[in-house]
């Protein structure tokens, strides 16, 4: 909804959007497990809109955005997965 919201053109793209997330879950009480199990907390969310020309370029600056702020909060010895559409979608 958020891209349809408006008359877009492709030469906008890429498109970036971001948002943040409160989730709750009521549980039943003594199943709550630290954090495996908590009743709230926010996520965030993001979205890119681009052209298939754009996809490498997008996902290879998304990975790199990744890798500093991790590394400026100290993590050093972390791993990556990047899980994609099927071939058909992408």
């Amino acid at each position: 909804l958020m891209y349809k919201d408006e008359l877009r053109s492709y030469r906008d793209l890429p498109f970036r959007w971001g948002e943040l997330g409160t989730v709750y879950r009521y549980e039943r009480s003594g199943t709550l497990h630290g954090l495996m199990r908590v009743r709230g907390f926010t996520q965030d969310d993001a979205h890119i809109f681009c052209l298939p020309e754009q996809l490498q370029s997008e996902i290879v600056d998304v990975l790199d955005l990744t890798e500093r702020i991790l590394t400026r909060f100290g993590f050093d010895d972390y791993e990556i997965m990047l899980s994609t559409r099927p071939e058909k979608s992408v």
